[in-house]
């Protein structure tokens, strides 16, 4: 895919007329969906096609799909350019889908493809990047960024102009954006060095016990018993030792007295049980239920220890994570889950999701184990565009806390509010 700031769609249009007088444009400079450029003979026939979809250029979908872009490239390994690399899709506004039969041989040096130079000319004039599955790449198709690390980042490739407006400045008193080096010297990127500890999954599992009991809770004000429920939850908090845990928003809530807390405040506050039901199934301590079927607050609650002080204490110290391989592989299956919900919320239709997966251009993506019917999302059985539509909204409300869960067990930030969601 080709990437851009500059959104000159007419100038596109005439750029490709100048490179490939042959070329097939199916419309006006200014409106054109498709272009296609063949180059050789029938038997020897390659071709490059270029298309805009005006659809995916729309509010909200590409500020979704920029937010989407920014979470792949944040996943490959880190280097001293991860920090501008992940910054830069801030700045696109311009995007063409770019297909290439057959594929070229290679993006530097392919044999004097001809298609590779229709391609970089297009991506100079925008003074663009060209994106691909494993890479980010300059206009000229050298890597940026990518999966291969910082021994596959080419020296020589060139950075868009518009990097001037997403350089980050140096952190006072830091030397420079690398991650911590273990006791070898080697850097810990592969252990997670924002990961919170198992300690720290802990207690933040042990916060949001607290925060979706306090939302169950509200349901009950007015009732005989409710104050008394408050003021055990709050003796729990203080006894467990979570205060300095809480987040102010959460510590403020919870000392809300029954039937003063804001009802949406209180339908977030429940929502947090399924973040909750992710940070205990890594701590090994319960069975994330199906995406389509909600976690139970008693079985979850249960699992973490709530109300009990002396066993929330121990089960922090004691915590233990499941291995980082396994972290990452739930990480991945809830973005691909999500990510799917929030397209349908966007566009109500049905897509071949198996296919989509397979070889969308910011995947693939990990759907092993995820029921499908006719080739899409299963919801409770049927296929998501027949879903029944209390089920796929709750279905879509958990996907949000699931994922928001799941990226801040594997790399933060400090504040479990604060983490990524973004598809």
């Amino acid at each position: 895919m080709l990437l851009a700031r500059t959104a000159d769609h007419p100038a596109v249009a005439r750029r490709l007329r100048e490179l490939v007088p042959g070329v097939r444009i199916d419309g006006a400079d200014a409106d054109w969906r498709q272009a296609v450029a063949t180059f050789g003979r029938w038997w020897k026939k390659r071709t490059i096609t270029f298309n805009y979809d005006p659809d995916y250029h729309a509010e909200p979908n590409w500020s979704t799909q920029m937010n989407g872009l920014r979470g792949y490239l944040d996943r490959f390994p880190h280097t001293e350019r991860k920090t501008v690399a992940v910054l830069l899709p801030t700045t696109f506004r311009y995007g063409l889908a770019v297909q290439m039969d057959p594929e070229p041989a290679g993006w530097v040096d392919a044999g004097g493809d001809p298609r590779l130079d229709v391609l970089y000319a297009v991506a100079e004039m925008l003074d663009g990047v060209v994106f691909t599955p494993s890479a980010l790449r300059d206009a000229r198709g050298r890597v940026l960024f990518g999966a291969g690390g910082a021994a596959a980042e080419d020296p020589r490739a060139a950075w868009p102009a518009v990097i001037a407006a997403v350089r980050v400045p140096a952190r006072s008193g830091a030397e420079d954006d690398r991650p911590e080096q273990d006791e070898n010297g080697e850097d810990d990127e592969e252990e997670g060095a924002e990961a919170p500890s198992a300690e720290r999954v802990a207690r933040r599992a042990l916060a949001l016990a607290a925060v979706s009991a306090r939302g169950v809770a509200e349901r009950y004000a007015g009732q005989s018993g409710a104050t008394r429920m408050h003021q055990d939850l709050l003796a729990w908090v203080d006894q467990a030792g979570l205060a300095d845990e809480l987040e102010p928003d959460e510590l403020e809530m919870l000392r809300e007295p029954p039937g003063r807390l804001d009802p949406q405040a209180a339908v977030n506050a429940v929502w947090r049980v399924e973040g909750l039901a992710v940070l205990a199934w890594a701590l090994g301590r319960f069975q994330l239920p199906p995406h389509d079927e909600p976690s139970h607050p008693d079985d979850v609650w249960s699992a973490m220890r709530l109300m009990d002080a002396d066993g929330a204490r121990a089960l922090a110290a004691e915590a233990v994570l499941r291995p980082r391989d396994e972290l990452q592989a739930m990480r991945e299956r809830l973005f691909a889950l999500h990510w799917r919900l929030r397209d349908f919320r966007l566009r109500a239709r049905a897509m071949d999701f198996a296919e989509f997966a397979r070889t969308c251009w910011f995947g693939p993506l990990d759907i092993t184990g995820v029921p499908l019917v006719d080739g899409d999302l299963a919801i409770g059985g049927s296929r998501i565009d027949r879903a029944d539509p209390d089920v796929l909204g709750r279905t879509q409300s958990a996907a949000q806390e699931r994922h928001l869960a799941a990226n801040w067990l594997w790399e933060g930030p400090a504040l479990y509010s604060e983490a990524d969601a973004s598809t």
